[in-house]
């Protein structure tokens, strides 16, 4: 067969050696929605670009090639979108007579519509199902005008549907979030872009900001100037609100912790105890940051203990295996070779069948010398001990 006919841009074709794809022409990557991506899908396996479903059936095509022309089989081709594309495959080999040469395969699109993979009624009322969505169903023509709308559109925004037909979708977007939606948008259209996901805010009609998930891809086929738009958009306002609670109870609780004179520490229950965590208070304790004591075995708990006080915190975590609270005044050494006494409080984290995984806790800074630091200790025991 010659070159020119298996260039032909007119039908999909590829060639493979073995399983792995050596040559794809222009027409096979458009339907594959890989435009300009021949870099990425020679050297792939074929089976990367074919519907799971099928992988058996094109093995057993592709294990048959002594044959100068296979018949024609049905064959779902897997897009990079995820669209499933039912099409007839014909293969023959370039070397006739060579079970292991190259095999020039050819596919011919079923339908120009994609596949859903599933049977469809084309009786059922589809439009009942849509109008019944909590989300907005929207479709945008040339200059992003809105062409179709669900009800949902008049529950998020409380525009009727009607009377937004026509206009811009732009124009209900918020201006700081306008240039990103223009921008994915026109890509879309423009056959650029397969698809985006965006969290933009859209303007209600009482002038209120609600954040939304707009999701949108192309309704063509085919890459064409001005094709049109299809998506959907979820109200997420609640859930930005409870994220942005969070995030500011989270960052509340790092500025508490990080302004205490202490510790607060979770520790790995090896043998070495080593730190998974550490708040900023680990400077004014040992002299060490954060980033050098956490999962750093030769700055190990072990390695910062003192060695005189091994027994007696050794005697602590004894009551921590027995799911008790651990209690303990040791020495702890410091960056600059000193020491200094200190006391932990910790409560242990155990697996369902009772066995320590970590220690959870602080470590408050008593001072240089065993009596110093009395009473901060009393009123920290006597805490604890109501609690």
């Amino acid at each position: 067969m010659g070159a020119r006919s298996f260039l032909a841009p007119d039908f999909a074709r590829c060639v493979v050696e073995g399983h792995t794809v050596i040559f794809a022409n222009q027409a096979f990557l458009n339907e594959l929605g890989m435009s300009g991506m021949s870099d990425q899908i020679v050297g792939m396996p074929l089976t990367n670009v074919i519907y799971p479903g099928d992988h058996a059936l094109l093995a057993a095509l592709l294990a048959h090639v002594d044959a100068p022309v296979k018949e024609e089989s049905t064959l779902r081709l897997l897009c990079l979108d995820g669209t499933i594309l039912p099409s007839k495959l014909s293969l023959s080999p370039m070397r006739p007579g060579s079970p292991h040469g190259s095999l020039l395969l050819q596919f011919s699109l079923i339908s120009g519509s994609p596949a859903t993979g599933v049977g469809f009624d084309e009786q059922f009322n589809y439009h009942l199902l849509i109008n019944r969505l909590e989300e907005v169903v929207f479709q945008l023509q040339r200059g992003n005008k809105l062409s179709f709308l669900n009800p949902g559109w008049e529950q998020l925004l409380e525009y009727p549907a009607e009377e937004s037909l026509g206009k811009s979708l732009i124009d209900f977007i918020h201006p700081e979030d306008q240039p990103l939606a223009i921008a994915r948008l026109d890509s879309i259209a423009r056959g650029k872009r397969l698809r985006c996901n965006e969290q933009i805010r859209l303007i209600k009609r009482n002038g209120e900001p609600s954040w939304v998930e707009l999701r949108a891809r192309s309704a063509s086929s085919t890459a064409s100037e001005g094709a049109s738009v299809v998506g959907t958009i979820t109200d997420i306002n609640e859930a930005r609100q409870v994220e942005a609670s969070l995030r500011s109870n989270r960052h509340s609780m790092s500025s508490l912790l990080n302004h205490v004179p202490c510790m607060i520490y979770r520790r790995k229950a090896d043998h070495g105890f080593n730190f998974e965590f550490v708040s900023d208070g680990c400077v004014m304790l040992t002299g060490y940051g954060a980033h050098e004591l956490i999962a750093n075995p030769s700055l190990s708990f072990r390695k910062l203990l003192h060695p005189e006080d091994s027994a007696v915190w050794d005697s602590a975590y004894d009551k921590l295996v027995q799911q008790q609270a651990l209690q303990v005044i040791y020495r702890l050494y410091t960056r600059n070779g000193d020491y200094q006494w200190v006391w932990e409080h910790g409560n242990g984290i155990y697996a369902s069948t009772g066995e320590l995984l970590a220690v959870e806790g602080f470590i408050a800074i008593l001072g240089k010398e065993e009596g110093q630091g009395a009473p901060l200790l009393a009123q920290l025991q006597q805490h604890f001990s109501q609690g």
